[in-house]
């Protein structure tokens, strides 16, 4: 009995064994295999040397070999046509992107959420910028929708939604501390925007928009279905003025009484993308096609159609008045609306560009699933022009 029990153990180590072998067999071929296709791509992309092809490899690459010569190269290239960096993603978890990219005032830093903490990026080098581990706190619970700076760049205001209503916070910029917050019952706060003197904050949800002075504890809400976009604009008399956008629709609020001052709607079938940071344009967009409606006249500006995809974002820099538009083939395009006239182009990522943001002096930063870069416009547009 006990040397049939011992062949037993032995014919079930040896099978044990023999199992093991092949698994490793196995993984040691598919290893080879997929080595063998990675040099074979690598090859390829560097044959090429095209940004197209070295997108093309980093898309079907996952830790790689040569994923860092390829980002490498890809870089190099992208230079060439105004690239200015990558944001760092090092710090942040597996997996977590990028969102709600915005340039403080002087252009210098780059805000923005990296899974569901805020931080700060220096927008020539990419490289991250310390603050205060403990500033900045969201709240448990409570997920970060929208951030905007003071006109000053001393204050951060954010819209935050969670399980029972939104909130509104305001923070200082350099240590993170918490200036100020308020709740907004039932609805998520989607967008926020501070009045060009700084001292109000708008805000829209789903059903209402409204202003909110942190200094002195005001708060106004007006009821506003379907709102979508807010910026500020002055009147004439200097007075500012909330514009919102919804559906064809460009309403103006007065900032100190949320009342109604003008409401127009403008003739197009396309869809509502959202407003210019400055509220001046409005912008409507249907496949390739993006529409720019002046929201003070309630005038078409520009009819830009020369696109290679869908239109997925786009932003206005101010000093020029150039139009930075993003599609969902991943490219980067730089219109002048003055004359319609298309400045440039760029290939900036694998996937949709799924942000855009625009600085006051002549960058921009794009956000896809692959990266978070900055480019220089006026570099962009003398590449393109080579």
């Amino acid at each position: 009995m006990n040397a049939l029990l011992s062949f037993i153990q032995k014919l079930l180590i040896g099978l044990f064994v023999l199992g093991l072998a092949v698994l490793v067999l196995v993984a040691l071929i598919r290893y080879q295999s997929d080595e063998g296709e990675d040099r074979k791509s690598w090859k390829q992309a560097k044959t090429q040397n095209t940004i197209e092809g070295y997108l093309d490899y980093l898309r079907d690459c996952q830790a790689c070999p040569h994923e860092q010569d390829a980002e490498k190269a890809l870089d190099q290239l992208q230079r060439q046509r105004g690239l200015v960096a990558r944001l760092e993603r090092t710090h942040l978890p597996p997996r977590a992107g990028i969102a709600l990219p915005i340039f403080s005032p002087d252009g210098r830093d780059i805000l923005a959420v990296g899974g569901t903490s805020l931080y700060f990026w220096d927008s020539t080098t990419g490289r991250r910028l310390i603050r205060d581990k403990n500033g900045f706190q969201t709240r448990g619970g409570r997920y970060l929708e929208a951030l905007a700076y003071s006109p000053d760049g001393l204050r951060i205001a954010a819209g935050m939604s969670g399980h029972e209503g939104g909130y509104l916070v305001l923070w200082d910029q350099k240590t993170g501390e918490l200036l100020a917050d308020y709740a907004v019952e039932w609805y998520d706060v989607k967008s926020v925007a501070f009045s060009p003197d700084g001292k109000s904050v708008g805000w829209i949800a789903r059903g209402p928009a409204g202003i909110w002075e942190p200094g002195s504890g005001k708060f106004l809400r007006a009821t506003h279905e379907g709102s979508d976009a807010l910026a500020f604009v002055r009147r004439d008399d200097g007075k500012p003025l909330l514009v919102t956008a919804s559906g064809r629709e460009v309403w103006f609020w007065d900032a100190a009484s949320m009342e109604i001052a003008k409401q127009s709607e403008l003739n197009t079938d396309r869809s509502l993308l959202g407003l210019s940071q400055d509220g001046f344009l409005v912008a409507f967009r249907e496949g390739p096609v993006l529409e720019l409606w002046d929201t003070r006249s309630g005038t078409l500006i520009a009819s830009l159609g020369d696109h290679d995809s869908e239109i997925a974002g786009f932003c206005r820099e101010s000093r020029k008045g150039w139009i930075a538009v993003g599609t969902k083939s991943g490219n980067l395009y730089l219109w002048d609306i003055a004359e319609a006239k298309k400045l440039g182009s760029v290939l900036a990522h694998e996937g949709s560009i799924e942000q855009i943001a625009c600085s006051r002096q002549g960058k921009v930063v794009t956000v896809g699933w692959d990266a978070a870069k900055v480019w220089d416009l006026e570099k962009l547009r003398h590449a393109s022009q080579e």
